[in-house]
């Protein structure tokens, strides 16, 4: 797995609090949410808050759910150390596809963002897997005249 720099921050912003163990720190199972930790269940209100009130200061968005916190960052750029691995012929037909069709939709980047971030984490098979999927989406977005997400083509290698 890799720990690119917004894993790190968070991590980071975590260890700011006293805590009895160290939170777990995972990717959320949730396609709408980046990270999820334990931390609600290892603070008092008070530690809670501020926690809330640092992740926001640093532009982290979030929900609390049966003592865990899912997070989000927006990352228009991949963060650093993101990925460690080749990109393969999907994530070159996604280049290619951005390439030609320069991306204006805004609804669907950060979604896009998250999961090639996630996939990063994991590795090349599974980055090549995230770039088939997005492969498909996007010719069908295509071929139904909208519009790609506005996406920066360092998340496929350029």
């Amino acid at each position: 797995m890799r720990i690119n720099a917004l894993r790190k921050e968070l991590g980071n912003l975590l260890a700011e609090n006293e805590t009895g163990r160290p939170p777990a720190l995972r990717r959320s199972l949730r396609e709408e949410w980046l990270y999820a930790t334990d931390i609600p269940a290892l603070l008092d209100e008070e530690g809670s808050e501020w926690l809330k009130k640092r992740l926001g200061e640093n532009g982290w968005q979030f929900i609390e759910e049966e003592n865990w916190l899912l997070t989000r960052k927006k990352a228009e750029d991949p963060p650093d150390g993101w990925f460690d691995g080749l990109f393969g012929p999907e994530a070159r037909c996604c280049l290619s596809l951005l390439e030609r069709h320069i991306g204006t939709g805004g609804d669907l980047a950060e979604a896009v963002q998250r999961a090639l971030i996630k996939a990063g984490e994991e590795g090349e098979n599974a980055y090549e897997e995230a770039c088939l999927k997005l492969h498909r989406e996007w010719a069908e977005r295509l071929r139904t005249g909208r519009p790609l997400p506005a996406l920066s083509m360092r998340y496929f290698g350029k």
